[in-house]
Order: structure tokens, then sequence, then C-alpha cells
């Protein structure tokens, strides 16, 4: 007794083919198949197990907003909107529209002064780093140094 014999598992397999029919069969163990994922995956988040594959990642913040550039006697001073979840930003510079840009500086701040710069068309974007990362670039600014 309380054991279940070879007739009563035909019986049970029987009651399943008539309410599930035989093609719905392969989807239910898929569906079946699937909560035991999820549960062993949740149960492995509860307790400080490894991330799965399937942990989203944060986006990366977008590159910052309002870059702006003023000549000075001998330099270009650039300002930015601050960004959310920004660590720092780092300032590049292109003597070409369209790059390619040298990092010049990664600063905390929202300015940077540009100084020491000889006559001529600089062009500068600035990007955002954070946990996540580096942003896209800004759009570029240029400023002609007389």
């Amino acid at each position: 007794m309380g054991e279940f014999s070879i007739f009563h598992w035909l019986v049970v397999l029987a009651i399943v083919l008539i309410f599930f029919g035989g093609r719905r069969i392969p989807e239910v163990m898929k569906g079946l198949g699937e909560g035991i994922r999820s549960f062993k995956d949740g149960m492995a988040g509860a307790s400080g197990g490894a991330a799965t594959a399937t942990a989203t990642q944060p986006a990366p913040a977008s590159a910052p907003l309002g870059v702006a550039a003023k000549c000075g006697h001998g330099q270009v001073t650039i300002t930015w909107s601050a960004n959310p979840g920004a660590i720092s930003y780092n300032v590049k510079r292109s003597g070409t529209s369209g790059g390619p840009y040298a990092m010049i500086a990664s600063t905390g701040a929202t300015t940077y002064a540009d100084e020491g710069l000889a006559n001529g068309t600089y062009y500068y974007v600035v990007t955002t780093v954070g946990s996540y990362g580096e942003s896209i670039n800004s759009v570029e600014v240029g400023a002609t140094v007389a």
C-alpha cells in the first residue's frame, strides 16, 4: 500500500490524455520545465547566488546635453549640463570637424578650460562616464582661437 503500481500510472496517463489530448502534452511539459527553471533562478537570486545570463544590465546614460564652447585668449572653455549617474566626463578634441577625437581631459566638473592653444579652429565632444562605461559622443561644438 502507498505505492503506485504500473496499473495506477497507466490510469493517470489515460486521464491526462483524455483531458489534455496527445498534442497538448509537450506544451504542458514545456511550461512545467520553464516554471521549474524560473523557480530555481529565483531561489539562486534570493540566496545571493550568481546572476543569471538573463539579468538586465543598466543602460548607459546619454551623452551630455547643452555642450557649448567659448573662446578666450589662447584657450577654449567647454561647458555642458550635468548628467544623472555620471562619475566623470571625458573631453575630446580634434582639429577636424567629425574627428577623430583625442581625449584631452577627464573631469568630474561640468566645465573644462583647454589652455595654451595656438590660433586655429578646434572641435570638441564630451562623453559621460558612469558605472556602466562611457556614453556616445555629445554633439560637436567648434571654436576658433584668434
